[in-house]
């Protein structure tokens, strides 16, 4: 995706009982999951504001994922502050999409509505915004135009008022977590029920689902390597203009096998992780047995999944001939485990073209 990412993480949460961008969510702090918003869409180049406690972000995000700048006034400033800050650190020649810290549920289509915003806006254009029934949403996306004139402002009303300066065109958006801000509790409760419903969750989280049903080692290394390779197909993926989430794809695969010891294990782990309301793991994890349709694309969470555990054979990368060679002798199955490894070798194909690698 064209542009550049830009988050504002300076301030000190004063409303919330806790501070923020550490706040877990899913068993990510919150912090991470804006980033992986935006990482779901493509966006690489991405900027990190901090202020308070801004070793404490950098360490939770990790070396090297993000550019971290620091606004050493952050108790004398508003968040215009930090983003005039992030945009003169940033590449701004593609434009820049930015999110304030607490706004961690961003959906990779709103992003999408965005880009195919950005390739119709009229001459002149220095802003688009998402928007859901009259009412503004993040994130939004500043042409370089807009870059120039936030970064000029000096009038009133902070960043709202900079925003109101330009020349801003809406998208409309049905994306309930671009709606979702952390201002206080109600809205934390609000933000971790909806991500639990709607996001993938941590390998910590993974890992103490594997305790709880005392899941073999072995299995354990399946699945994992199932998560890690289906991540990195994700990450390629997006990078190459797809729309994904990408610690969706992981867990997904890190949890298809949860309950392998139990008869029609797919559904089992299906019904499981439902019941425990992670409503858009179930469907990923609980549809990998194969494919009931030629499924139209590869850029789906469950088709992908799908598709990496296919290439999996315990925690080993192998052919498809390697992985079905002993279901091919079974004359009962032949035909569908034959419809199955031609699906897969398209969707190796659109892979491969998509992204330049070999899969």
């Amino acid at each position: 995706m064209k542009g550049a990412g830009l988050i504002a993480a300076a301030g000190r949460s004063r409303r919330m009982e806790g501070f923020k961008p550490l706040l877990e969510i899913n068993g990510f702090p919150m912090i991470a999951m804006t980033v992986q918003s935006m990482e779901n869409a493509g966006i690489r180049d991405i900027t990190v504001v901090v202020g308070y406690r801004g070793e404490e972000i950098r360490a939770a995000l990790g070396p090297g994922r993000v550019k971290i700048v620091e606004n050493p006034s952050w108790q004398d400033t508003d968040m215009l502050a930090s983003v005039k800050l992030g945009l003169a650190a940033v590449d701004k020649r593609e434009g820049v999409f930015f999110l304030p810290g607490d706004i961690p549920l961003t959906s990779p289509e709103t992003f999408q509505r965005l880009e195919e915003g950005i390739s119709r806006a009229e001459p002149g254009t220095e802003a688009l915004i998402p928007a859901s029934g009259g009412k503004t949403l993040h994130p939004p996306f500043l042409f370089p135009a807009g870059c120039r004139k936030a970064l000029a402002y000096q009038g009133g009303g902070g960043l709202q008022g900079a925003f109101g300066a330009m020349k801003i065109k809406t998208v409309e958006t049905a994306d309930a977590g671009a709606r979702m801000d952390a201002d206080d509790q109600k809205d934390l409760a609000r933000i971790r029920e909806y991500a639990r419903g709607h996001r993938g969750i941590s390998q910590k989280l993974c890992e103490e689902l594997y305790e709880e049903v005392n899941l073999p080692a072995h299995i354990r290394a399946h699945c994992r390597a199932v998560g890690e390779l289906a991540a990195w197909m994700a990450r390629r993926l997006t990078e190459a203009g797809a729309f994904l989430d990408i610690e969706l794809c992981r867990s997904g695969g890190c949890l298809h096998d949860l309950l392998r010891l139990e008869p029609f294990h797919e559904k089992a782990v299906g019904d499981f992780l439902e019941e425990k309301g992670y409503l858009a793991l179930a469907a990923v994890a609980g549809a990998h047995r194969g494919f009931a349709q030629e499924p139209d694309t590869l850029c789906q969470e469950e088709v992908l999944v799908c598709l990496a555990d296919k290439l999996t054979m315990e925690s080993r990368r192998v052919s498809l001939e390697e992985r079905y060679r002993k279901a091919l002798e079974k004359k009962e199955v032949k035909k569908r485990i034959l419809q199955d490894m031609e699906i897969c070798r398209r969707l190796i194909k659109e892979f491969e073209v998509m992204t330049g690698e070999r899969l």
